[in-house]
């Protein structure tokens, strides 16, 4: 018998090559103040939600715009556990796969924020620059969360 071409063999398995990319801060605030002040921010940036989540509005479901010039880009929040974790997807996205995490971790003298990305690139290098504007952002935006949330726990 000639193996793999047997109609009822399953195909081969091709391990994907997913890009990842990490970005870690500790947050001189504890994990509450960083949650409400990532949520207050995420929906400040970008106006509003387009579909309130559950619980409302930055919940399971909530679907936001993404303002990014030139793109029509949707995030869906797929995972919702305050105050400790958010996942989300993105749709529109010039990628096979966009899914983010943000984490927070109470820690003794604040609490460590980790937002991670995973990407299913397309092929030949279609989605290079689109991952570099998203490590680019994702980057400036965790850090304007620890600046923020360290700067209302200064004033209280």
């Amino acid at each position: 018998m000639n193996e793999g071409n047997n109609p009822d063999d399953p195909p081969p398995y091709v391990k994907k090559e997913y890009t990842t990319f990490v970005v870690e801060r500790h947050v001189d605030a504890d994990r509450e103040t960083t949650w409400n002040v990532l949520l207050e921010l995420i929906e400040k940036n970008v106006g509003g939600y387009l579909t309130e989540g559950d619980p409302a509005p930055h919940g399971l479901g909530a679907v936001i715009a993404l303002p990014i010039p030139g793109q029509d880009l949707r995030e869906e929040v797929i995972s919702f556990e305050p105050p400790w974790r958010r996942v989300y997807e993105i749709s529109g996205a010039p990628v096979a796969l966009y899914q983010g995490t943000t984490a927070l971790t109470e820690e003794e003298d604040g609490c460590l924020m980790v937002w991670t990305l995973l990407i299913d690139p397309l092929p030949n290098g279609e989605s290079d620059g689109f991952v570099t504007l998203s490590q680019q952002v994702i980057t400036g935006f965790v850090d304007q969360i620890k600046t923020v949330a360290e700067s209302s726990t200064d004033t209280n």
